[in-house]
């Protein structure tokens, strides 16, 4: 079996200046990993001649098969056609076939033809034709030696006729048999994107499957990939590395379905527990209890929530200063008291308070003043646990929020001995 490698340009200033949102090309990628096609490169040019056959000609030096969407138009800048022609050498002549076909789907409609729709019927000399049944530009193929250059509209719904009827098949025969790449996502919360890297260095420098890692803010993607002759065999293969990489950081894994929220996990937990929460935030500004309540629309675990600046805590807490003020002991202590208070207040099984102080908001690489403390209380035991952050940010948010979850997450599970 012939392994190809393959880019995606998309043609079209209107994208490129964000005017248009790209889609054709995650489709395609999409169909390409499905018949085992590896996608290597994906580039955004505008309607520029000269640009556009400049990324074809670096294309033709690193790719098998280039996908070019967009610009074949009937318009002045519908200039696809002309860059794929001088990249490859090959001239653009006019294509009875093509023409007669472009005729009669005017005719269909009862539409006028006029002269610049012509140049919807030219292609490069030696091009395969790839008929377009649902618009007006056919696709074409050129296949140089260097790269095969394949040409579809940049309209979705044509494109996606296209290349599920011709260059999707064209593909296959190419390759000499079908093949399929498939992939799965292990979702981690409470670790680094460094350390997974340290712990998983052996198993990310394997070629088939592959291991890496996308990081998101407070959270890491562990994506295995592997490529083989049918779908079962490359599900197979992914369970062995699923396997290895759970040996290793397991305990970190909370779900492998893309895109899933921790919170949502977390949810579900709660709901098997029966379980209902109260928070209490200073510092966080309800950061906390939104991402609870937007989890999981079917079991939304809050019963309660109350904000409070660190100046305006509950009457019942006045006796201890505001956080600001307050030392490392005693802000502990507002912490425990404060959770017990809010799950009675509520009420709720149990009661969550961070309390902390407002530090010093310089965004993601300046300071962070202060710390926050964590209380949870079920109302027979009372448990707190130091956050080395304070501040009022957005990045600070996520990192405290993140900790309070994942400690949540921990003492439900405990209870459902799952750990």
């Amino acid at each position: 079996m012939t392994t190809l490698t393959a880019e995606i340009v998309t043609s079209g200033t209107e994208i490129l200046l964000g005017d248009i949102v790209d889609t054709n090309a995650a489709w395609i990628a999409q169909q390409l990993r499905e018949v085992g096609v590896n996608l290597y490169y994906k580039t955004t040019v505008g309607d520029n001649e000269p640009r556009l056959r400049g990324v074809i000609e670096l294309g033709m030096t690193r790719s098998q098969v280039i996908i070019i969407t967009g610009g074949l138009g009937p318009t002045v800048d519908d200039i696809t056609r002309q860059a794929i022609a001088n990249a490859t050498g090959c001239p653009l002549r006019l294509h009875e076939g093509a023409l007669t076909t472009l005729k009669e789907r005017f005719a269909r409609f009862g539409a006028t033809m006029t002269d610049n729709n012509r140049q919807q019927a030219l292609i490069p000399e030696g091009a395969i034709l790839i008929e377009n049944p649902v618009g007006t530009a056919p696709g074409f193929i050129v296949e140089g030696q260097l790269a095969t250059v394949i040409a579809l509209p940049g309209v979705p719904r044509e494109m996606k006729r296209l290349m599920t009827d011709t260059v999707l098949p064209y593909l296959r025969r190419r390759m000499g048999k079908e093949a399929v790449i498939r992939r799965r996502i292990l979702r981690t919360f409470g670790i680094g994107e460094s350390k997974i890297d340290d712990l998983l260095d052996a198993l990310m420098h394997a070629a088939n499957p592959t291991v890496g890692l996308a990081a998101k803010t407070g959270q890491v993607d562990i994506r295995i990939a592997a490529r083989a002759d049918d779908a079962p065999t490359a599900e197979t293969m992914l369970d062995g590395v699923e396997m290895q990489v759970r040996a290793l950081v397991g305990q970190y894994i909370y779900s492998t379905t893309p895109d899933e929220a921790y919170e949502t996990v977390l949810a579900r937990r709660l709901a098997e527990l029966n379980m209902t929460v109260a928070v209490l935030e200073t510092n966080t500004l309800g950061v906390i209890a939104a991402r609870l309540v937007a989890a999981l629309p079917e079991h939304n675990p809050l019963a309660g929530s109350v904000l409070a600046a660190t100046a305006t805590l509950p009457t019942a807490l006045a006796d201890l200063t505001a956080p600001d003020t307050l030392s490392a002991a005693n802000r502990q202590q507002l912490a425990a008291e404060a959770a017990e208070w809010v799950r009675t207040r509520l009420p709720a099984t149990l009661g969550i308070a961070v309390v902390g102080t407002a530090g010093a908001d310089e965004g993601v690489f300046g300071k962070h003043n202060g710390e926050s403390w964590l209380g949870m209380s079920d109302g027979s035991q009372t448990m707190t646990q130091l956050i080395p952050f304070g501040g009022q940010d957005e990045y600070t948010h996520v990192r405290i929020s993140n900790q309070v979850l994942a400690t949540l997450r921990r003492w439900a599970e405990e209870r459902l001995g799952t750990t």
